[in-house]
């Protein structure tokens, strides 16, 4: 890909779409006092909690409906943007797929019940599958392994009723991608403002390399791929609204925070952010290298969901047993360490997951401009590097609890008979399930 393009400049692409973040970073930052002062209203809080939770008072939940109507106000104000696109790019229309936004509205609402009443996982589950077949209508998993089994020289068999191998494994894809994602972000929201920010470095990830695609991919040749613009302003749209609408709602979540975004935003931020990975599937024969390049920029919240699995087998723990020994919390635990206070120690977390999350962006982002496999091997070290460090101050805390329980058990004349060894006690549930 050519690094310069003599017929789309960077400001020609980004220009028109000015009012899709301003659209979302306004309407989040004013609804999100609103969603507060309703959630305390009715009391949908998270109380606070000795052993769990780092909040002294109430704390309220439906910060993620704000992040939806921000987000909402951004697709909205993409239709503004049309008559503002260059005459060269011979556009009509922006076409955001309708079931994108039938998928985001599905997935917002089971997060809102689930924050407020509370919903078995199976549930949860199947509202995530729900939002996942809304994507699977774009056909953006079909799309991806179709590029992909091209680029390896594979053969697209038919396999029944009339369906290609590369649509069944699209759909699969497409499940995979949103159960994940979504259960990362939400893993990830263990600290005030900490996916808020984490995911804002990622959305800005994404739209370097959409612009990219934009001016070196689809904005030049003849025909055919000018054609592939059509699915530019798709992508760029989405980046905009989801930047806007974190950048509206960190200030209201960030240590200390007023609001919590709950299920509702963790549940979908995840599904936009899968939604945006999947759309770079669309670029032509380089779809599953930007692709790649975006899941690099999202490494952080896979990084860490890596981790909480290989540790919790390790432990041999139900791998959805929550514990507190999640990157943010280690970092937590290291500055208090060193002296530094509760709140300060939470501040100072945040920034190093920021950092963290702007590395894995800058690796994802270099992914498009420089040779693959240096930044491959860049990111491959960084990421065995985190993975290490993590497994063995996870494993060493570990460590520290068997020992303490043991002294305890000890101490304790009543207690029960002691559990074989390899049996490991440990907390019933993930701090961050608490929805920051």
């Amino acid at each position: 890909m050519n690094a310069q393009s003599t017929e789309i400049s960077i400001s020609s692409v980004l220009s028109p779409y000015f009012i899709v973040f301003l659209a979302a970073w306004f309407v989040t930052i004013v609804t999100t006092p609103l969603m507060r002062m309703l959630a305390v209203r009715f009391g949908v809080v998270d109380l606070p909690d000795k052993d769990r939770k780092n909040h002294l008072e109430p704390v309220a939940y439906l910060g993620g409906v704000a992040i939806f109507l921000g987000w909402m106000a951004g697709i909205v104000g993409c239709w503004w943007v049309t008559p503002h696109l260059p005459e060269r790019l011979e556009i009509q229309h922006v076409q955001f797929p309708v079931t994108i936004i039938i998928g985001a509205v599905i997935i917002t609402v089971v997060g809102v019940i689930d924050d407020v009443y509370g919903i078995v996982p199976r549930v949860k589950l199947g509202g995530q599958l729900f939002a996942a077949a809304m994507i699977a209508q774009t056909h953006l998993g079909e799309a991806f392994v179709r590029t992909t089994l091209r680029v390896l020289q594979i053969h697209d068999p038919h396999l029944f009723m009339g369906y290609h191998l590369s649509y069944v494994l699209g759909a699969a894809v497409i499940a995979l991608m949103v159960l994940g994602a979504c259960n990362a972000v939400n893993l990830l929201d263990g600290l005030d403002g900490l996916v808020t920010g984490v995911l804002a470095i990622s959305c800005v990830g994404f739209l370097i390399i959409s612009v990219h695609v934009a001016i070196n991919i689809s904005g030049t040749g003849g025909g055919a791929m000018r054609a592939q613009y059509l699915t530019d302003p798709v992508r760029i749209v989405m980046c905009l609204a989801m930047l806007g609408a974190l950048l509206g709602f960190l200030p209201h979540n960030f240590n200390p925070a007023n609001i919590f975004m709950g299920d509702a935003g963790s549940l979908l931020l995840g599904y936009l952010c899968a939604t945006t990975i999947l759309l770079f599937a669309h670029a032509s024969k380089h779809g599953p290298m930007l692709v790649t390049a975006a899941m690099i920029v999202f490494a952080l919240p896979i990084t860490d969901t890596a981790l909480a699995i290989f540790r919790r087998i390790i432990a041999r723990q139900p791998i959805f047993r929550g514990d507190d020994r999640h990157l943010h919390h280690q970092f937590v635990r290291s500055f208090e360490q060193l002296g530094c206070g509760s709140s300060l120690s939470i501040k100072l977390a945040v920034a190093s997951m920021y950092v963290l999350a702007l590395i894995f962006a800058a690796l994802g982002c270099a992914l498009v401009y420089v040779r693959w496999r240096f930044v491959i091997g860049v990111f491959v070290v960084i990421f065995g590097f985190v993975i290490v460090m993590g497994y063995k101050s996870a494993r060493k805390q570990l460590m520290m609890i068997r020992a303490e329980q043991g002294v305890a058990r000890d101490e304790t004349p009543s207690a029960a008979p002691a559990p074989p060894p390899d049996d490991v006690v440990g907390p019933a549930q993930d701090p961050q399930a608490t929805g920051h």
